[in-house]
């Protein structure tokens, strides 16, 4: 795995999809691009009913398996993790535990053809909050929705810019 620049990113897609990582504290939020990368789509996983998994030492060989699935199904070749920097513009505690996520998905040197690029979440959990606080859901499935949104957020968000890099080569 290799941190690129977002340009990079673009330069290495060659018709492949990218997946959006929300890295929680329990829970991974997931989302895939379409095959073109305009659209960012909540993922299920594997079992049709999570969107998440916990990842917790007991469980990171299942993670790695189920990121790897993942990798191989859709043609990934490109990774968008949201990066939660505090509003000051400084990484915090969860910040950290996201670097420690992804030093351990390189140690793991499963994923050595797949880009990678951090992506400002600050404010993506309150925007998720703000559009499904309204909804009637409640407990885990609330979690499992907001994980999902927030995901899609974040792979959209570089998605848009992604365009606009595209854009801004073809001279249009």
């Amino acid at each position: 795995m290799e941190l690129v620049s977002l340009k990079q990113l673009f330069q290495r897609l060659n018709g492949g999809r990218l997946l959006g990582l929300d890295v929680g504290s329990r829970n991974i939020g997931v989302a895939v691009s379409d095959p073109q990368c305009r659209i960012a789509s909540p993922h299920r996983w594997h079992d049709g009913w999570i969107s998440f998994i916990f990842y917790h030492l007991e469980c990171w060989v299942i993670l790695l398996l189920l990121l790897l699935l993942q990798v191989q199904e859709f043609s990934i070749t490109g990774f968008v993790i949201g990066y939660p920097l505090e509003l000051t513009g400084f990484q915090g505690k969860q910040g950290a535990q996201v670097k420690l996520f992804v030093r351990e998905l390189q140690l793991s040197k499963r994923f050595p053809t797949i880009s990678y690029v951090y992506w400002d979440e600050r404010l993506t959990s309150m925007a998720v909050m703000n559009v499904i606080g309204s909804m009637d859901i409640s407990g885990r499935r609330r979690k499992s929705i907001m994980d999902k949104m927030s995901a899609l957020c974040i792979l959209q968000g570089c998605l848009d810019s992604l365009a606009r890099l595209e854009k801004g080569t073809n001279g249009s």
